[in-house]
């Protein structure tokens, strides 16, 4: 499952929610997978996903009223 926050920081990014666990993939396809848990061919797929839905990405982060830029605020 990938999911936009309400209450977030920036950078503009989404979380992969997996059952092994939980990580962050920025609109450039970085990923932080935090221990390492949410399975390389799941992220991968996901940063794909993110990286060709990136408008419909900012649109949702700027509608739940997150910051776009680190120098922002909510």
């Amino acid at each position: 499952m990938i999911k936009v926050l309400n209450g977030e920081h920036a950078p503009v990014h989404v979380h992969v929610v997996h059952p092994d666990g939980m990580a962050v993939v920025y609109l450039d396809g970085s990923a932080l997978n935090a221990h390492q848990k949410v399975p390389a061919a799941v992220l991968n797929a996901a940063a794909a996903w993110v990286v060709a839905h990136e408008a419909e990405i900012r649109a949702e982060w700027k509608r739940l009223d997150n910051p776009e830029d680190r120098g922002e605020k909510p």
